[in-house]
């Protein structure tokens, strides 16, 4: 049986996956790492076969986990799965050698299938699943709370701007911006950092 280790700081989805690959009967979850930056101490004292790695995370990103899992040298099978991804984030996967991207929206089934496929050495990228219709209203929804102020500010949080270069860039004051972030908060209201990360992900 396959051992493997996921590594997602969302519980939810982390214990989800966990038992979807349980009860396929041909995974054996070893690990369960919620906390990115100890991924690697993880992966390299269990030395799993198959590695499933979150994009969107605090502290180290998908991405910079697996550089890190690339100096491991017994040829681990890695795993990128996110809930978004452009041509240009799946571009950087393929560099780094990872062997597959996996939608978080895949059903179950064709999740494991692919699994099963990489685990034999083939490269699969599934960019596109099915989004059920009430969540991209719920995205849509969300959006159009916002003023077009508060989706600029958005856009400059998403590329890692600091409250002080917001505001130098928009030609705002500090306390202006830190107004518009409150506001933006209070409307959005995510329950959870992740639907934020996602949503910042999609703008």
């Amino acid at each position: 049986m396959n051992s493997t280790v996921i590594i997602d700081d969302h519980s939810l989805f982390n214990d989800g996956l966990s038992l979807i690959l349980k009860e396929s009967g041909c995974f054996k979850v070893v690990e369960q790492v919620y906390d990115s930056r100890q991924a690697y101490s993880k992966c390299y004292s269990l030395r799993p076969s198959l590695v499933i790695i979150d994009y969107n995370m605090p502290h180290l990103n998908g991405l910079e986990v697996v550089k890190q899992l690339n100096s491991l040298d017994y040829g681990c099978k890695i795993v990128i799965v996110s809930m978004y991804a452009d041509k240009k984030e799946i571009a950087l996967f393929k560099d780094e050698g990872v062997d597959g991207y996996i939608n978080k929206t895949t059903p179950a089934a064709d999740l494991i299938q692919a699994l099963k496929a990489i685990l034999k050495g083939e490269k699969v990228f599934i960019s596109h699943a099915m989004v059920k219709p009430e969540l991209l209203k719920d995205e849509f929804d969300k959006k159009h709370r916002l003023t077009k102020r508060e989706l600029e500010i958005l856009k400059l949080i998403k590329n890692d701007f600091t409250t002080e270069q917001i505001a130098a860039s928009l030609t705002l004051s500090f306390y202006t911006v830190e107004t518009h972030r409150k506001n933006i908060k209070h409307k959005l209201n995510f329950e959870t950092k992740q639907e934020y990360y996602n949503f910042l992900k999609n703008l």
